[in-house]
C-alpha cells in the first residue's frame, strides 16, 4: 500500500476536500503535514530530502532521470525531468511535484492513500463522477469512479490513476472552467454593452460589478480586484508562481470563521484572505492572485499542499462561481 501522507488526519476524522473545507485547521492538524511521505509537501528545486530521492526514483523507473542522478537533491536535472514528465502526461507543467504529479508518476490504484488520492477524490468529484467524501482512501468507490472516468472519456479503463487519466482529467477541468467562464462572459454581455467603450481604454481599471475568472486576455484580471490594481502596481514583485485555485467562504459546515492566523472573516466578510501551504508562500505574506487582487496569506488547509491557494469569499454563491481555476500569483512580501 503506497501512503501519501494522510494517516494522521484520517485518525482525526477530518475529510479533506476542496474549496476550504478545512477552513480553520488546529495546530494539531498542522503537525500532521509533517509526515515525509511523497506527495504530502510540495516539492520544488532546492529541496533536498528522502521524498526528493523517491521523486527521483518514480522519475527513473519511468525513463526521466538516470540513476547516478538519484542522490536526494531536487536540482536542475530533476527539475527539467518533472518539467518532460509533465508535458508528456499533459498536465499542469511548472517543475514543482505536487499531489497531481507524484499520482500521475506513482500511477494510483486501489488500496493507496494520502494527499494525493484526495486530490484525485476531489477532482472526480467536481467532474461528478464521485459523490462520496474525499477521504484520501483509494476504495472500491473511487476506483469504480475512476473507472466511470475513464470510460467516458474513451481512454483505457483499468481503474488506475496514471499519466494517461491524470492527463485527460487536467483537460477535462480546464475544460469545464473555461466552458462556465465563456456562459458568463455571453450572459453578461448585454447588460455590459454601453460601458463597452469606456472599459476598453483603460482595462486595467477597477470593476466591482463584474466577477472573478473571466478570460478575454490575462490583462482584465486585474480588473477583478476592488482596490487591488494600484496596490499591485506600486509593490515590488518577489516571484511569480502558477497555482491551482479553489475558493471558500467562513460560513462552510463545520468552520468557525477564525482563520489560523486568527482573522475574524465573519466579521470582515469583505476581507481578502488566501489559504496556502506554508511551505511554498509563508503565512503572513501578501501577494496579487490573478482575478481577485491584493490579499494576505493568512490560513492553511488540510487539502492546500503545494502549488494550490483557497481563496475567501464573502458568499457561498461566489466560491462556488469561482470553481476551480489555475492562475498566477505574484509574491508581493515575504514573511
Amino acid at each position: 500500500m503506497k501512503s501519501f501522507g494522510l494517516s494522521k488526519l484520517k485518525t482525526l476524522g477530518l475529510p479533506i476536500i476542496a474549496a476550504g473545507a478545512l477552513f480553520f485547521v488546529s495546530p494539531a492538524i498542522s503537525e500532521a503535514g509533517s509526515e515525509t511521505n511523497l506527495g504530502d509537501r510540495l516539492l520544488l528545486e532546492g529541496k533536498e530530502n528522502s521524498q526528493v530521492e523517491e521523486l527521483q526514483e518514480l522519475l527513473h523507473e519511468r525513463g526521466y532521470l538516470d540513476q547516478d542522478a538519484i542522490d536526494g537533491v531536487f536540482d536542475p536535472q530533476t527539475k527539467e525531468a518533472v518539467v518532460e514528465f509533465q508535458t508528456d502526461s499533459d498536465i499542469l507543467v511548472d517543475g514543482l511535484a505536487g499531489v497531481q504529479t507524484v499520482g500521475a508518476l506513482s500511477i494510483l490504484g486501489e488500496g493507496d492513500e494520502g494527499q494525493a488520492v484526495a486530490a484525485l477524490q476531489e477532482s472526480l468529484q467536481e467532474l461528478g463522477y464521485f459523490e462520496a467524501d474525499a477521504d484520501g482512501e483509494f476504495d472500491r468507490g473511487t476506483h469504480d469512479a475512476v473507472k466511470d472516468f475513464q470510460s467516458a472519456k474513451d481512454i483505457l479503463v483499468d481503474g488506475l490513476a496514471g499519466p494517461q487519466t491524470y492527463g485527460t482529467l487536467h483537460a477535462a477541468l480546464t475544460g469545464s472552467n473555461e466552458t462556465a467562464k465563456e456562459e458568463e462572459t455571453t450572459s453578461e454581455e448585454a447588460p455590459a454593452e454601453e460601458s463597452t467603450e469606456s472599459e476598453e481604454p483603460a482595462q486595467e481599471e477597477s470593476s466591482s460589478e463584474e466577477p472573478a475568472s473571466e478570460e478575454p486576455a490575462q490583462e482584465e484580471a486585474t480588473e477583478e480586484t476592488t482596490s487591488g490594481s494600484e496596490e499591485e502596481s506600486s509593490s515590488e514583485v518577489q516571484s511569480v508562481i502558477e497555482m491551482e485555485a479553489t475558493a471558500y467562504t467562513a460560513y462552510c459546515d463545520g468552520c468557525t470563521g477564525i482563520t489560523y492566523t486568527g482573522q475574524d472573516l465573519r466579521a470582515n466578510p469583505d476581507k481578502k484572505v488566501v489559504a496556502v501551504d506554508p511551505d511554498v508562500i509563508p503565512l503572513g505574506s501578501k501577494v496579487y492572485v490573478e482575478g481577485y487582487g491584493e490579499a494576505i496569506a493568512g490560513d492553511i488547509g488540510g487539502a492546500i499542499k503545494g502549488n494550490r491557494i483557497d481563496l475567501h469569499m464573502a458568499t457561498k454563491e461566489e466560491a462556488l462561481e469561482f470553481g476551480r481555476q489555475t492562475v498566477e500569483v505574484q509574491i508581493l512580501e515575504s514573511n
